[in-house]
């Protein structure tokens, strides 16, 4: 097959989607303004500590299987995997703590003994996010939705009227149902933080998450989530996909009404059939096209609601820890105050939900010997700047979270930390492009989810293509892995047509 495909930007997306057009045929080349492959899935090494840039869960582990069975391996062939026991642990203000274990029996145990009849209450609700999960895999995710039908099969007619209720369902309501002590609801909840939405605004529907924290399990592979980017990467190679690593793409170039070219930075003129880029959503559309070629111009992200910011930490701490699993939460009694606070009043909170990795719990190439490796997570307003002595007010910014942690759990991180980096909301700006310095891209609440969120298909250049946590299916690796899949599914749709 002689169709050349460019994409734009070797995150998660971009390797994945490479990969599959690769196994069926076409030449591929990447184009990646950064040195390296990853995008917000990166690595840092600092002072002799391995960090992990962004995403720290492994969840849906299927998704991942699926993906490499198409590429003719598994992810046993390719990455560690190590199902993580205890799956997280919960502090809240008060100084008490939840373990989540991710054995049902167990958990419901624990959930009984904060409140009456909230274990089996937990069994009804994973059985329920269960169905959910499932029958998304099935028929919702691995979509594009287009044609009619793509919502006409008989498991989604058949539970249609529960899935509409669900859709049309805040989170928290739906929870409700289930618990009233407000340390569950938040354990209930707090995942649609992971979805770049608030449990106040976010359907019900994406309470699928619950069947993966107290059923799937959560994992982690050894050396980091950054071994699937390399595992992707080796995939590639082998199939042939050229990457050009810094070579920044500044247009997207049409003719005739179909994209034809990008321009790189230095002025090189790159031909190709089709385009795909995996670059941020709103960068693609407002700066790489023309205003002509634009299907979701300026007005169009006025309407839409981004994910939240965020500061991070990459801390590397003399001694143990033993207080901190691998995953750890923090929650705050204000938790309907603290979302409002973030997503209406856009002011960073006074106190933070927030989390804490702790890779070196699991895996010990993360971490010189007798230290651990600290990743901390604060949400942040979108289209938050720092102002212009940025990098002194997020200094303050991470000195006050990490007094907080100590006042919850008792650990002083600050003081014993012997390096430290941030990365601030202008460094998602700065760094990825990234659309009101989102952490994730666009939330995802009722008009952003499903055959709502942004299309993976350009409406004016029929042969450019979108892929990444900006358009379909949404936010998270798993998420990007399958909107592989599906763009794959729209070339080669287009081309068996051209071909008629």
């Amino acid at each position: 097959m002689n169709h050349k495909v460019v994409i734009i930007g070797a995150g998660i997306g971009g390797l994945a989607t490479a990969n599959l057009l690769a196994k069926k045929g076409y030449e591929v080349h990447i184009y990646e303004r950064h040195s390296a492959a990853g995008g917000r899935a990166g690595q840092k090494t600092q002072d002799g500590f391995l960090f992990d840039t962004g995403p720290s869960w492994y969840l849906m582990p299927e998704v991942f299987e699926r993906y490499y069975n198409l590429l003719d391996t598994s992810a046993k062939e390719q990455l560690d995997l190590q199902r993580l026991n205890p799956a997280y642990r919960v502090y809240y203000e008060d100084g008490s703590q939840i373990t989540i274990t991710s054995d049902l029996e167990k958990d419901a145990a624990t959930f009984e003994s904060i409140e009456s009849g909230a274990g089996q209450s937990l069994r009804k609700y994973v059985k329920k996010s269960e169905l959910i999960y499932q029958l998304s895999l099935k028929r919702f995710l691995y979509s594009n939705f287009d044609t009619p039908r793509s919502i006409l099969h008989t498991d989604i007619v058949r539970h249609g009227l529960t899935m509409m209720r669900l859709a049309f369902t805040p989170m928290h309501s739906y929870v409700r149902r289930f618990v009233t002590h407000p340390k569950l609801q938040k354990i209930l909840e707090y995942p649609m933080v992971f979805l770049g939405s608030s449990p106040f605004q976010a359907p019900a529907i994406y309470s699928l998450m619950g069947a993966l924290d107290f059923k799937e399990g959560v994992f982690y592979p050894q050396g980091g989530i950054y071994t699937i980017i390399t595992s992707l990467e080796r995939i590639g190679k082998e199939l042939g996909v050229t990457y050009h690593y810094n070579q920044p793409v500044a247009q997207i170039k049409s003719q005739n009404g179909r994209a034809t070219a990008i321009r790189l930075e230095n002025g090189a003129v790159v031909t190709a059939d089709s385009i795909i880029s995996n670059a941020d959503l709103h960068f693609t559309e407002t700066q790489l096209l023309a205003p002509e070629d634009q299907s979701y111009p300026e007005k169009y992200w006025a309407r839409k609601q981004a994910s939240p910011s965020a500061l991070l930490m990459y801390l590397g701490v003399k001694g143990e820890i033993p207080e901190f699993p691998h995953h750890t939460l923090l929650f705050v009694d204000a938790w309907k105050e603290n979302f409002k606070g973030i997503f209406t009043d856009k002011t960073p909170p006074e106190k933070a939900s927030l989390y804490i990795c702790k890779p070196s719990q699991t895996d010990d190439t993360v971490a010189p010997e007798g230290h651990e490796n600290i990743f901390v997570l604060v949400p942040l307003p979108a289209n938050m700047p720092l102002g212009q002595n940025s990098g002194e007010a997020a200094e303050k910014l991470a000195d006050h979270y990490l007094e907080q942690i100590k006042f919850t759990t008792g650990v002083d991180l600050a003081d014993r930390q012997v390096t430290r980096s941030l990365f601030t909301p202008d460094d998602f700006s700065d760094v990825y492009n990234s659309w009101q310095s989102s952490m994730l891209g666009p939330s995802h609440i009722l008009g952003q989810s499903a055959f709502f969120r942004t299309p993976n298909k350009s409406k004016k250049l029929p042969n450019l293509y979108y892929t990444g946590a900006g358009t379909m299916p949404g936010i998270g690796l798993p998420m990007c892995i399958i909107g592989a899949e599906l763009v794959v599914e729209r070339i080669e749709k287009a081309n068996k047509k051209a071909d008629r």
